[in-house]
């Protein structure tokens, strides 16, 4: 599952093996993480939740506070972040790449799983 789609609690989704599997969580559970095992009401299906590989771009610096500052714009925007001690992660996006490089950092493009900072309010 994306980042987004461990978020959304319900709705249709299907399974590595291509069965559809409807989800109907209780609100306000936060999120699903990876590794988690979720289990039919009869308990004959079991269904673990794994992260899925993700177009993201890393941002990266030794100076803290130039990072801060990317992580500052970031936000401003309301762009979900990857927060680690000398590098962010954001989904691909053009316009905040453009955005990065004019400030100086230098962008790389992955495929791994995205796991953005829950909000304060989660």
């Amino acid at each position: 599952m994306s980042a987004k789609e461990r978020t959304q609690l319900r709705g249709k989704r299907s399974t590595l093996d291509g069965i559809d599997v409807i989800l109907n969580l209780p609100r306000g559970g936060g999120r699903l993480i990876p590794g988690e095992v979720l289990k039919s009401e009869n308990s004959q299906v079991f269904v673990s939740i794994e992260a899925a590989y993700e177009d993201v771009i890393r941002i990266s610096s030794e100076n803290r506070l130039k990072l801060l500052k990317a992580a500052y714009h970031l936000g401003n925007r309301h762009v979900e972040i990857e927060l680690h001690d000398k590098e962010l992660y954001l989904l691909n996006d053009v316009v905040m790449k453009k955005m990065l490089e004019g400030q100086g950092f230098e962008i790389e493009s992955f495929q791994r799983p995205f796991f953005p900072e829950i909000g304060a309010y989660e």
